[in-house]
């Protein structure tokens, strides 16, 4: 079963989603870095770093993934992936 056209279709949906998502979870970090600056207190602001470099690292994982769906999609129409 040659399943190319639905993988294709697939990818296209995901990577639209991951715009979306993407933006809010930008919109989120700047809020909370927009916190950590405002904070008087060290460990508080220790915390909130703490949580930036997650969503850094979520950031990452989805350009990963992203990659990964191009990659699919050059495989879909037959092309080496090394």
């Amino acid at each position: 079963m040659d399943t190319r056209e639905q993988a294709l279709k697939l990818s296209h949906e995901v990577v639209k989603d991951l715009i979306d998502c993407g933006t809010k979870i930008d919109e989120y970090y700047r809020r909370f870095r927009e916190l950590r600056v405002l904070e008087d207190s060290l460990s508080f602001q220790a915390a909130l770093l703490n949580l930036e470099h997650a969503f850094f690292m979520v950031v990452q994982s989805m350009i990963v993934l992203k990659d990964q769906i191009g990659n699919l999609q050059i495989a879909a129409r037959k092309e080496e992936i090394y």
